[in-house]
């Protein structure tokens, strides 16, 4: 008996291509078996797709790799449907209940904490990532954008309690201070620490900074220690600056606070890919959706470090004792040697 191709619209064809990218990444061989369509018949839809913009093409170990454009996710890293839907029905609510509660509209770091919060007290099955300012959803907050859905999940009276009470107990907290308090309460030291240099270089106030940096440097070491190379010129560069009087030059300080902040935003991203692969998306999609990014971050980190650097070098008084910088150095390696090599920062 002779099999019956249903034949599918144009329209169809492409509704079903980027269904099947909504997983992950494929290749147009990957995509024509998965929609029951030929490979030339993909190739052209997929063209169309392109030229639309809701389809990026991407050249990935000597082959071409497909990527549905959301727009609605960071750095379009997919998302399930199912997912995206409860998402749009924890931030409407939330829209809706702060505004009743409070009656101002609330921010999205606030709305980032509280779904944070809820996802973790009621196991919720959505992507929440670390990232540069703490726990967020991977789908994009537009606190101006409609969130109107049908969606109704099972327990969505529970999720509504939940948003109810986060929202009366943490709506009078600055916004610092909600992000220091989801650090603290997570136990992440490296998030606390950044927030309290972050803070300090916002006030100029530079009393024990070099403290505040070595810190920064241990914490992140027990992270990952491969982050050590990053981090301790930096750290290096602010007890040497600290010691010959050069924290307070105007000059050093924007120089100092940019570095930081490539620094800081190269090892974020490094915090998201493994919440990414903590919660499940595979390892081997990392250098596919972000390694071109992390390069990119870790080159202008490098810059940075390398350009504060030379302002350094170019201050330090010809004469000037070294014994001081010797011995904050070799303190610091001591630690850090002892620490790491008692295996604790691999647990």
């Amino acid at each position: 008996m002779t099999e019956i191709t249903e034949r599918k619209t144009p329209e169809e064809i492409q509704q079903k291509i980027l269904e099947v990218l909504n997983d992950k990444p494929l290749n147009a061989l990957e995509i024509s078996k998965a929609i029951g369509s030929n490979w030339s018949t993909v190739k052209t839809y997929i063209a169309d797709l392109i030229e639309e913009k809701k389809v990026k093409e991407i050249i990935f170990n000597g082959q071409i790799i497909y990527l549905k454009l959301t727009e609605d996710t960071y750095f379009n890293i997919p998302i399930k449907e199912e997912e995206r839907k409860l998402f749009k029905f924890i931030f409407y609510n939330a829209i809706q209940k702060y505004k009743e509660i409070t009656g101002k509209q609330i921010r999205r770091t606030e709305l980032a904490k509280l779904c944070a919060e809820i996802t973790t007290e009621l196991k919720l099955q959505i992507p929440i990532v670390w990232y540069i300012y703490g726990p967020m959803p991977l789908m994009i907050i537009d606190i101006q954008k409609n969130y109107t859905t049908d969606f109704v999940p099972d327990n969505s009276q529970e999720i509504k309690k939940a948003i109810e009470r986060w929202i009366r107990n943490s709506t009078k907290n600055l916004i610092r201070e909600l992000r220091v308090e989801y650090y603290q309460k997570s136990k992440n030291e490296v998030y606390v620490v950044k927030e309290e240099i972050y803070w300090k270089l916002e006030k100029k106030d530079y009393n024990n900074l070099s403290d505040l940096f070595f810190n920064f440097l241990t914490s992140i070491v027990a992270y990952n220690k491969g982050f050590e190379q990053i981090v301790s010129p930096l750290y290096r560069i602010v007890s040497g600056a600290e010691y010959i009087k050069l924290l307070e030059n105007k000059e050093f300080h924007s120089k100092l606070f940019l570095t930081f902040d490539c620094v800081w935003k190269y090892i974020a991203i490094h915090m998201l890919v493994d919440s990414l692969i903590k919660i499940g998306y595979p390892l081997s999609e990392k250098d596919l959706l972000l390694g071109q990014i992390i390069d990119t971050k870790n080159s202008f980190a490098m810059e940075s470090i390398n350009e504060l650097n030379e302002f350094y070098m170019e201050h330090i008084p010809e004469k000037i004792p070294t014994p001081k910088f010797e011995t904050i150095n070799l303190e610091a390696r001591k630690i850090i040697d002892q620490w790491t090599d008692s295996e604790v920062w691999r647990e």
